[in-house]
């Protein structure tokens, strides 16, 4: 457990007192925003009104709606957000139940569910996208003082295999079954 400690605080550091730069702070809140369970609903209705992406509504919507259950977890694990500590800058107001962090469980659930998409209509390249967008909100929550890596790290596990279990139990439903070229 020691070690966990040492890497968390090792890797909080680096990053949120490491790597600040004030030019870097609207672009990180922009990263961390775009993680809000809200702001991805928004953006998956925007999609709604272009017919071509109508039938993904559905299976994007679930994956943003995954992100809750990061509300699940956080009370059952009660951590302090590295913002109680004295170095600390958080450019948030959170003090209490870091883990997981759920910016990131909401992105990489999100995230999961383009890859499955991208999968299925042959544009790999979405997921990958997807993915990479997904880790700059975790990074996002370190930089920006208000979780830990490890937070980032099990919001992101969480994310994952939410979806994947909607999808392995809904998955030809919501139309995500294997595209031709991959069987």
């Amino acid at each position: 457990m020691q070690q966990i400690w040492a890497w968390d605080l090792g890797g909080f550091r680096a990053i949120h007192l490491g790597w600040h730069r004030d030019w870097l702070d609207p672009v990180f809140w922009t990263i961390s925003t775009s993680g809000l369970g809200y702001v991805q609903g928004a953006l998956i209705l925007l999609l709604a009104i272009r017919k071509t992406f109508r039938k993904w509504v559905l299976p994007l919507g679930i994956g943003a709606a995954l992100g809750l259950t990061a509300n699940v977890v956080k009370p059952l694990i009660p951590r302090m957000r590295p913002s109680n500590l004295a170095e600390a800058v958080p450019q948030e107001s959170f003090y209490y139940s870091a883990f997981p962090s759920g910016h990131t469980t909401s992105a990489f659930a999100l995230a999961t569910m383009i890859w499955f998409i991208g999968r299925r209509v042959e544009r790999p390249w979405m997921g990958y996208a997807a993915m990479l967008w997904a880790s700059l909100v975790g990074l996002s929550r370190i930089y920006r003082g208000v979780h830990w890596p490890t937070d980032v790290v099990g919001g992101a596990c969480l994310g994952v295999a939410a979806t994947c279990l909607v999808v392995l139990v809904w998955g030809p439903k919501l139309g995500l079954s294997e595209p031709k070229s991959v069987r």
